[in-house]
């Protein structure tokens, strides 16, 4: 009987942040060079170009987290108010409701989003 084929590893998911991979081996290039004059230069061109444009994803991921995190913090400062304000106006079992089931809710998004991540 023959081994079992080994399964294949999973997916890291993450791709490695520098491009060097990227850039083609000597003997490509000249290759390239002889077979048309200036592929090269268009390669390495594009090459940059996808650098500047994985630098430009990476500011605009930034972006987006710092937006989330103003959002997220206003929508628990307005649970927070509402439930003082409820506290206040003799309604505490309500307010304890609504802040418990707003903080479950807050503490959900961020364990999904976290296991969407990985």
């Amino acid at each position: 009987m023959s081994e079992p084929t080994p399964l294949p590893e999973p997916a890291t998911g993450a791709e490695p942040a520098s491009s060097w991979r990227d850039l083609p081996l000597e003997q490509q290039v000249a290759a390239w060079e002889q077979t048309v004059p200036g592929s090269a230069e268009r390669i390495l061109r594009q090459v940059e170009a996808d650098y500047e444009h994985r630098r430009r994803m990476d500011l605009v991921e930034v972006r987006f987290r710092i937006f989330g995190v103003g959002i997220a913090s206003a929508g628990l400062t307005g649970i927070f108010w509402l439930a003082k304000y409820l506290v206040d106006h003799d309604a505490a079992g309500f307010g304890a409701g609504v802040f418990g089931a707003s903080i479950a809710a807050f503490v959900g998004l961020l364990l999904r989003s976290d296991r969407l991540r990985r």
